[in-house]
């Protein structure tokens, strides 16, 4: 029995959502969430539509739950406007977006799956992910 509810409290998707981890975190890093801000901290997960703030000598690791990193300095608005990567049905979309600040990204399993799926908005266009690391700086 203890068993039985165990797998539907921790299989539910209620506990099973989102698309990545805050894996490192150092300073003070919030999550803007549908109209609501909140801290960060390792091990919280991000989902769709998360807006990732770094303040001042803030820095954070996230892992996206198909290996893709995502590592940000300070001062860097961060927004994640869609992660989808379903090998099972052919679905992959990659949607980021650097309003401000440094990334460095470095692609998991959607850079081999499906490369053409990533978008990595800044302000001044698009990058296209062809390779599977690079850093970026946006002012």
């Amino acid at each position: 029995m203890k068993y039985l509810i165990f797998l539907l409290l921790f299989c539910h998707p209620l506990f099973a959502s989102g698309v990545a981890i805050i894996k490192t975190l150092k300073g003070e890093v919030e999550v803007k969430r549908k109209h609501k801000t909140s801290s960060l901290s390792v091990g919280s997960r991000l989902h769709n539509g998360d807006i990732i703030i770094t303040k001042k000598h803030g820095a954070v690791g996230i892992v996206f739950d198909d290996g893709t990193r995502v590592s940000l300095g300070e001062k860097a608005i961060f927004v994640i406007r869609e992660f989808r990567v379903d090998p099972t049905h052919n679905d992959y979309n990659v949607d980021l977006d650097l309003k401000q600040g440094k990334a460095v990204f470095s692609s998991g399993r959607i850079g081999k799956l499906s490369p053409q799926s990533v978008k990595f908005h800044i302000p001044e266009g698009i990058i296209g992910i062809r390779g599977t690391t690079f850093a970026v700086e946006v002012e």
